[in-house]
């Protein structure tokens, strides 16, 4: 699933819906793949991966892992839409 909101806040369009409070947290990193998909990476998922999925579905309304702060966006070429699928 494409994170709409990431998408959005990474090429300054507010037409699509956010992806909830990961717009706002800090653990977020904006993923893009060589194909153009845009995904919301929660950074939390690599220290506790069985409270924090990798991909979370969204929007996410709530998160005890949430601390506000701005997201990292960076391109990843390497990942592929296969790593990329968010039922991982």
């Amino acid at each position: 699933m494409s994170a709409g909101g990431a998408a959005g806040a990474a090429t300054g369009g507010e037409s699509e819906p956010g992806v909830g409070l990961c717009d706002r947290c800090r653990h977020q990193r904006v993923v893009r793949t060589t194909r153009g998909s845009v995904f919301s990476l929660c950074r939390r998922s690599r220290d506790e991966p069985e409270r924090y999925p990798r991909y979370p579905r969204v929007p996410v309304l709530r998160c005890p892992g949430f601390e506000r702060g701005t997201p990292e966006a960076e391109a990843d070429p390497g990942l592929t839409e296969r790593a990329a699928d968010p039922g991982e």
